[in-house]
């Protein structure tokens, strides 16, 4: 097909649009927008402001404009309006409503680096900070009744002059009616109908906002207690950053389980508001979010807890009262790290070790590294507190200038750590045991029950086996999409895939027509260990806490309530009984299998063993009393929960970093994680390995020390009915490894030959 020519025979040029395009030696100013577009851009683009919106235009604003060569309008969030010269053309906005007005320069800051650092489109990153429920403008509209012409003569009721005449003065609502004439909803729709007054809808008049109250501080019985010499000593170190010149430092508050790190929050809290501050805690779990909000409320006026089970209503709120200035002290999870403080001061980071803290959607941020960019920008001094720090953070305590380590060595007065020991799992091989529970731990379940005391089990697998597997041919309940061990769930009669979702019916007999074997639950999890507990101990009262029991809102917090109330004598979960909680009543603490992760091939598997059994045999002893806490494992317990029963945290640091050392693992290298997805096997690996060798051509010129290895299957190879194939990367230094995906994002090389290729970067998880 040849090309179209006009008329004097050559090609026609695309055409001009002259009238934006200054005169030759002048220049045209105008207001340009920076705008973050719901595309996948990586980049913000300018966009020109039209006269009619140059004066409303404001960061925060919600746009239309659009993109590329076919003009698609786009959504768009204004991060910036700038007065100045263009000399080129730039595609207008062509509609806007205000959004958000409290985006300031220091969320737009963050928002880009979050953008940036995890190598995600600037609007996934700026849709943390401004959610879907603030992008959209509000459409509350309130019925009124506005009167009509009548005639001169008009035969009405009493009532239906009165009602006329009110409304002759102003419209008014159903409501305002009743109030001053009496007039019920029957009445007005008669009107209606005889064609006295009709109905119209209308926006809800903006109401005026309250004056917010005061900044202060409540007293309560806390406030009288006497701190440790390690809390005075953390307390005066973070009021001294307080009052020093702005700037950023980072404090690891180190202190065993019980050793009063809540208390020295509240102390820095409190002498931040006192500054006319605000302060953020951020917490790994929504359990955790309420329990520190209702004990920070009884000692703060102004709090307020944000969290992803607020309803968008609650959330919108909350996020306005915040950038208002009228909250002092903000609580919650993952998403809070952005929450609008106009006069922030302080944050705190509790739990710090947690995965929780790791967004599982693209940006992969860390919530940790993103509060301690924004104490960066913002000059402002960060706290992170655990018994059981990240590696990556213990190590950046010790080397790092602008962090800082505060130790809390004891418990507060009246509270002693718990006797702890290792024990044998009932039987020796695994695979056949038919009880969870080993006679020791038995035996002191009962002891605690008789006396009055309370216990926590962990046991860190969810369902009732972790597989079904056949007695004779040895074959396996798989998940027919992801090719996974499917956990056998016994009240429902399923088999579950833990990745994607998928139920399976679980019957008795080999899924192998010829092979007649029956099927047999291999590694008992929780499940089994509560129906235990219910034969043993009939007459406790037993709650479960895990993510196939806390399916509605609140329950939750309805069940860390009933035991903080006595109602409940065991408490039986995974890893959400083991996170900060605060239960004084709590004398035993067991857990069940407690070695079962350390076969998994993660380097990090040991640091989340160590964590878990210190987190959980912390929550023993918090008050005064002999306490236990017993740890079974499948034979002799190793180092690593050795190091752990007897809380010796910075020997196992110590030995752990010498092997990272040895083998280039954080925290003496920055990891990124690229996996290809795609339905065909073979085109998932071409593209993995095509991008191995794009990679290690871009690296050969940034750093000689950044190490691509060879393209592997994932360790869940399929997931979703796709195939998935990773690629690692290893470099030296975080700004060469974000530089070395800054311009492979810039190329398309990380959208290009799969159906999906996610960015993992500081990656937790590498199944």
């Amino acid at each position: 097909m040849g090309r179209r020519v006009d008329g004097r025979g050559s090609t026609p040029q695309r055409a001009r649009q002259l009238w934006l395009v200054p005169a030759a030696g002048e220049s045209q100013s105008q207001a340009v927008a920076r705008v973050v577009l719901r595309a996948p851009v990586f980049r913000p683009v300018s966009r020109r402001v039209p006269p009619e919106l140059s004066e409303s235009l404001r960061p925060g604003a919600i746009v239309k404009t659009t993109l590329g060569r076919g003009r698609r309008v786009v959504e768009g969030l204004c991060i910036g309006v700038d007065p100045r010269s263009w000399d080129q053309t730039l595609p207008p906005i062509v509609a806007a409503h205000a959004g958000v007005g409290w985006l300031s320069p220091a969320l737009v800051e963050l928002g880009l680096w979050v953008s940036e650092y995890y190598v995600a489109s600037p609007w996934k990153a700026f849709a943390l900070i401004v959610p879907a429920t603030l992008r959209r403008p509000r459409q509350r509209m309130l019925v009124r009744y506005r009167a009509l012409p009548v005639p001169d003569e008009l035969d009405a009721s009493t009532r239906r002059r009165g009602a006329l005449e009110a409304i002759q003065r102003q419209p008014a609502t159903a409501r305002e009616l009743r109030e001053a004439c009496g007039v019920g909803p029957a009445l007005l729709r008669a009107m209606v109908r005889d064609g006295l007054i009709e109905r119209v809808l209308g926006p809800v008049p903006a109401a005026a906002s309250p004056p917010p109250a005061a900044a202060g501080e409540m007293r309560c019985d806390e406030d009288d207690y006497a701190l440790t010499d390690g809390q005075s000593a953390a307390v005066e170190r973070i009021l001294a950053a307080l009052d020093a010149p702005p700037d950023m430092r980072v404090f690891l508050l180190f202190g065993v389980p019980g050793s009063g790190k809540t208390e020295v929050y509240v102390r820095a809290i409190r002498a931040a508001v006192a500054r006319g501050r605000q302060a953020i805690v951020l917490v790994p779990e929504v359990a955790l979010a309420t329990q520190v909000g209702q004990r920070l409320a009884r000692r703060f006026e102004r709090v307020v807890t944000l969290h992803s089970r607020l309803t968008p209503a609650a959330r919108r709120a909350a996020l306005e009262s915040i950038a208002a200035g009228s909250v002092d002290v903000v609580i919650g999870t993952r998403a809070a790290v952005f929450a609008p403080c106009p006069r922030l001061g302080l944050i705190v980071v509790d739990e710090e070790q947690e995965g929780s803290f790791k967004h599982l959607a693209a940006p992969y941020f860390h919530t940790r590294d993103v509060a301690i960019k924004r104490a960066q920008i913002e000059r402002v001094p960060v706290v992170l507190g655990s018994a059981t720090p990240a590696l990556e953070t213990w190590y950046n305590a010790l080397h790092r200038p602008h962090y800082e380590l505060l130790r809390l060595p004891e418990r507060v007065p009246g509270a002693r750590l718990p006797t702890a020991r290792a024990v044998a799992q009932p039987t020796a091989g695994r695979e056949q045991v038919e009880q969870t529970l080993s006679p020791a731990l038995a035996k002191h379940i009962e002891g605690t029950l008789a006396s009055g005391g309370q216990v926590v089990l962990l046991h860190n697998r969810r369902g009732f086996a972790a597989v079904l597997r056949c007695d004779r041919c040895g074959a396996e309940v798989r998940c027919p999409r992801c090719r996974t061990r499917a956990v056998y769930h016994r009240v429902e009669r399923l088999a579950k895939c833990h990745r994607c979702g998928l139920r399976v019916e679980a019957g008795p007999h080999c899924e192998d027509a010829t092979c007649g074997g029956s099927l047999r639950p291999v590694g008992l999890a929780i499940q089994r260990l509560e129906e235990e507990l219910k034969e043993r101990f009939p007459a406790a009262r037993l709650r479960r806490v895990d993510s196939d029991t806390m399916l509605e809102r609140g329950d939750y917090a309805d069940a860390l309530g009933a035991f903080e109330s006595g109602q409940v004598d065991i408490l039986v979960g995974t890893q959400m009984v083991a996170k900060g909680l605060d239960f004084p009543n709590v004398r035993l603490v067991g857990v069940v299998d407690a070695d079962a992760a350390l076969s998994l091939p993660d380097f990090r598997a040991p640091e989340r063993v160590l964590q878990l059994i210190v987190q959980v045999v912390g929550r023993a002893g918090r008050r005064e009393g002999d306490s236990l806490a017993i740890v079974q494992t499948a034979g002799s317990p190793p180092a690593v929960i050795r190091r752990a029963l007897a809380l010796d945290y910075e020997g196992f640091a110590t030995e752990e970093l010498a092997v990272r050392e040895r083998r280039g693992y954080p925290p003496f290298s920055r990891l990124a994680r690229v996996v290809c997805l795609d339905a065909r096997a073979g085109r998932a690996r071409a593209a993995a390995e095509a991008l191995v060798q794009r990679l290690r051509v871009r690296a050969e010129a940034l750093d000689a020390g950044i190490r691509i290895e060879n393209a592997v299957p994932c360790l869940v190879a399929r997931q979703h009915n796709r195939q998935r194939w990773e690629v690692l990367i290893r470099s030296p230094r975080a700004a060469t490894l974000q530089r070395l995906l800054a311009e492979a994002a810039d190329a398309g090389e990380l959208r290009r030959g799969a159906e999906r290729i996610v960015v993992d970067v500081d990656p937790l998880d590498f199944l």
